[in-house]
């Protein structure tokens, strides 16, 4: 026998002035219960989310944000490059609990380190009317630029403050910076040639100055820049494997490999061991990002901590302070970094 109980999927849901009826308010009360429920009294909301939890009741949120101007829509559009590191996911987590508390929801779109995809990514953004973005690397498409300089969203760009303009505001750290401060850390361990791996920098701002850093620390610390102990690999595991293959046989002498990411440092580790070489002893190993892996490997990893749960929510408590109208915000907001050094390096 069928379960006369459940709902007939051809019956109209409910709408919200029928919501209002039930729960003996205006329509306008029942808006305010869902978008600004400090303007409405308990008792009254109380009132209001019964109704809507008994007949499940969904807002339209896409009439709801075209009603709204955007300085009311509560809604933030995040474009991501492909969440393949840890990282990312960090700062994407810390923007959507600062979202989360402050009654914002967070519209998010992979995007890619390519002037096309980025372009129609923002675009598919900005159809949602946000009240603002949130983009985490400098936009370097120039007709996508255009798009946001002249339009009335406010715009974080996250995770770099060098060597690009920001469209509105910026937070982040100097990737030039820190991989300049951990080149130097190396070369004042006493290591001689220090190789460079890297995932493929084309279109990518932070890898791009992570790895100018890198030269320059050479550079200025007396080293001749070795440019064949740079070499650019996919973000895996594997990729770090391969990548200290191919270094090590380039110049037999390298004797440590700073990689870009975490994750190309584990397989270096991994590789090391495969190979019975010893840590630091034949080879020493330096990550970038302090993933919670790095901590619990044999040996335990040297690398950079960047503190990026914390810049996804900075970002968003800057955003909400240019929404809420506050003047002479700063256009660039720079996070700390630290070197953490432990027995890889």
């Amino acid at each position: 026998m069928a379960d006369s109980s459940r709902r007939n999927p051809s019956k109209p849901r409910i709408s919200m002035k029928e919501i209002a009826r039930r729960a003996g308010v205006a329509p306008m009360t029942v808006s305010r219960a869902l978008a600004d429920p400090d303007k409405v009294s308990p008792d009254t909301r109380a009132r209001v989310l019964a109704v809507i939890e008994r007949e499940g009741f969904i807002r339209n949120q896409i009439a709801s944000a075209m009603s709204s101007t955007p300085s009311r829509r509560r809604m933030l559009g995040t474009m991501v490059p492909p969440l393949i590191n840890s990282g990312i996911a960090e700062q994407v987590q810390g923007m959507s609990d600062a979202c989360h508390e402050a009654g914002y929801q967070l519209l998010l779109i992979q995007g890619a380190f390519d002037p096309e995809a980025e372009e129609k990514a923002i675009r598919a953004l900005l159809g949602w009317q946000p009240a603002g973005l949130i983009l985490q690397a400098f936009v370097t498409s120039d007709s996508a630029r255009h798009l946001l300089a002249v339009g009335e969203v406010a715009v974080v760009e996250i995770s770099e403050i060098r060597g690009h303009e920001p469209i509105d505001m910026a937070v982040g750290v100097s990737n030039f910076d820190t991989a300049y401060a951990m080149t130097r850390h190396l070369i004042g361990k006493g290591y001689r040639r220090i190789g460079f791996a890297s995932t493929p920098v084309h279109g990518n701002d932070r890898l791009q100055q992570r790895r100018i850093g890198y030269r320059q620390a050479l550079v200025d610390h007396g080293h001749v820049y070795p440019g064949g102990l740079e070499i650019e690999v996919p973000i895996t595991a594997q990729g770090g494997a391969a990548a200290l293959v191919a270094l090590s046989a380039r110049d037999p002498e390298l004797d440590v490999l700073f990689c870009s990411s975490d994750t190309l440092a584990i397989g270096a580790v991994q590789e090391c061991h495969r190979r019975g070489w010893k840590i630091p002893g034949r080879m020493a190993i330096a990550g970038y990002g302090d993933m919670d892996l790095a901590a619990e490997l044999y040996p335990r990893l040297t690398t950079l901590r960047i503190p990026r749960y914390q810049m996804g929510r900075r970002a968003v408590e800057q955003m909400l302070r240019r929404l809420k109208g506050e003047p002479e915000l700063p256009r660039i907001v720079p996070m700390e970094f630290e070197i953490v050094e432990r027995e890889s390096a």
